[in-house]
């Protein structure tokens, strides 16, 4: 372990192999997003046209702002190493094949197994021939109209991930040719700027299409590609590139200078966030009417700024919150960080378990929406938890981190072959990240 500091949240720790308070981010998102989905199919949360009159049914609601931050992570850890070296004309320049080759391997293999499970377990009378296993192995299940299959519900952002993870090299080589000739340092961050602000806009107009009252039949259809959440990845992106500036520029930007002076006013905009995204004053979204189109695209501005909120005070340098530290930094929510994707793989199959909702239980699989109410919440998430933290730390310590070990580390010795740095950059330092911000599937990152 090394022995050089770096600040982890505004803790002083030694650079070593996991970065405590974004594996906590980790785990209390995918236990948000366990919670949110868990209420909604126990039939507390108020959801579209189906309200409840309690508090507690509008914060549950809510908690679907614990989602975009993965891709915020995501886009902020992967695109480091690339625009600290088009902003800072510095570090290794990395190589496509073993960059997405550690990204599959931290990500196919427990997806594969849960797909597995899923179909011979909750679908087995659905399957109609080899296709049926392949579309969602090839993750191209929610791009083909087809039967739905039951337990990988929440899988629809694996395939957006992996999208982003094989676009990105190609991406981020367009925005270097684009911003590398500036002069200075300034004038090269200014410049990707330019093409994270079109990925923004772009993930709105998508979202505005998939909601207007003419695309109302296949809204669930078409929100489920990737394109409306780029956005995400750009903000992610554009910390990267803040971040990497900060390192040769003679005077801090202004939003980390704020970040690191009021850590906690981030979160207290993230709160209110959160807050303003639990009624639904203009309308349901997916209803088919202008009203529901308007909330929708208010929705998706509210996950931005809460996304970016959480995240930004947690990799500034020098910011400094024991209220962060004591929330994410504590041994039970790093834990939760470090099984987090199974968390958020296996959770809505053990939602079906609950149910007895399956081809196991003698009976068609059903939508969960059919079932909603019929088991309690504290029943339910009880034992959600319970099954998807044994299966979470089987699939993390028995598949995960020995084939994450074994593989990475030949896509490494093949980066350092070919003169690639390897790691991506820790977004606090500059210098190699620990191994939980970059092999971290960050989508556990719904």
């Amino acid at each position: 372990m090394a022995s050089r500091s770096s600040r982890t949240g505004g803790a002083e720790v030694a650079a070593q192999r996991r970065v405590p308070v974004l594996d906590g981010l980790r785990g209390l998102c995918a236990v948000a997003v366990l919670i949110y989905h868990v209420a909604y199919t126990a039939g507390v949360s108020n959801h579209f046209a189906d309200p409840r009159a309690d508090f507690w049914g509008y914060l549950t609601e809510g908690m679907g702002v614990f989602l975009p931050p993965f891709f915020v992570l995501s886009g902020l850890m992967l695109y480091r190493p690339f625009a600290r070296r088009t902003v800072t004309g510095s570090g290794p320049r990395t190589k496509v094949v073993p960059f997405i080759g550690r990204r599959a391997v931290r990500i196919v293999p427990a997806f594969w197994v849960l797909v597995l499970a899923s179909i011979l377990l909750l679908d087995y009378d659905k399957i109609d021939g080899v296709w049926f296993f392949l579309r969602p192995l090839l993750m191209i299940h929610f791009f083909v109209r087809t039967e739905w299959i039951t337990g990988i519900e929440p899988t629809w952002t694996v395939p957006t991930e992996m999208l982003f993870y094989v676009a990105l090299p190609a991406l981020a080589w367009l925005m270097h040719k684009f911003a590398h000739r500036a002069a200075t340092a300034a004038q090269r961050a200014r410049r990707l700027f330019v093409p994270l602000v079109v990925l923004v806009l772009i993930g709105m107009a998508w979202t505005a299409y998939c909601f207007l009252p003419s695309t109302a039949a296949d809204v669930w259809y078409l929100s489920f590609f990737p394109f409306g959440y780029i956005g995400y990845f750009a903000g992610g992106m554009a910390l990267a590139v803040l971040l990497s500036y900060a390192e040769v520029s003679p005077k801090k930007p202004a939003l980390l200078r704020w970040a690191a002076k009021w850590p906690m006013g981030f979160w207290l905009v993230a709160l209110l966030a959160y807050l303003a995204n639990v009624p639904h004053p203009f309308g349901e979204p997916g209803m088919g009417n202008w009203g529901a189109l308007t909330q929708q695209m208010v929705l998706h501005a509210l996950f931005f700024v809460f996304s970016m909120c959480v995240v930004i005070p947690l990799v500034t340098p020098g910011a400094n919150s024991k209220s962060m530290n004591l929330l994410l930094a504590n041994k039970p929510m790093v834990f939760l960080g470090k099984i987090s994707y199974g968390i958020y793989l296996w959770h809505v199959f053990f939602i079906h378990v609950v149910l007895n909702n399956g081809s196991m239980f003698g009976k068609p699989a059903v939508n969960s929406g059919l079932l909603r109410g019929t088991v309690g919440f504290g029943t339910m998430l009880t034992l959600v938890l319970l099954g998807t933290l044994v299966t979470a730390l089987a699939s993390h310590y028995v598949l995960e981190e020995p084939l994450n070990k074994k593989l990475r580390g030949y896509f490494d010795r093949k980066s350092r072959e070919n003169g690639d740095g390897g790691t991506p950059a820790d977004p606090k330092t500059g210098g190699a990240a620990p191994a939980s911000a970059a092999d971290q599937p960050v989508l556990t990152s719904a």
